[in-house]
């Protein structure tokens, strides 16, 4: 009996820490459009991208890194490195030669329920560019 009394608070205090790593994981009808339509216009999987929220990050945050990263040809993961280290968003397309405007374009394109073909449409800038991303 005594020892039941230890287990008890032990087996409450995981499963209270368990909830918010569960709540963390449900996503919403309206979080998964979002991850289709990131997921549409830059190919990346849905795990990356919920793995990118549950690090912490915004919706709008995980555009500009994917963009940085089509535009520039590094990896995500590197962007999001730099990103972590302090640097803005701003900062990090100059270093890059990218134009910054482009990032908020391509957030305003990604997050507008107004696109037409649903977001399944091309890439953000894609024909608006100044010529500094990959073709």
């Amino acid at each position: 009996m005594r020892r039941m009394h230890r287990v008890i608070p032990l087996v409450l205090a995981l499963l209270l820490a368990a909830l918010p790593i569960q709540a963390a994981l449900a996503q919403t009808p309206g979080e998964t459009k979002i991850i289709d339509r990131i997921a549409a216009v830059y190919g990346s999987s849905a795990g990356d991208l919920q793995a990118m929220r549950a690090n912490g990050l915004g919706w709008g945050e995980i555009i500009m890194i994917l963009e940085l990263s089509r535009q520039s040809g590094m990896s995500a993961a590197d962007i999001q490195a730099m990103h972590a280290d302090g640097k803005g968003f701003g900062q990090i397309a100059k270093e890059l030669n990218i134009d910054p405007s482009e990032l908020g374009r391509a957030v305003a394109a990604v997050m507008s329920e107004g696109r037409s073909q649903g977001g399944q449409g091309a890439a953000p800038g894609a024909g608006q560019g100044k010529g500094h991303g990959k073709p």
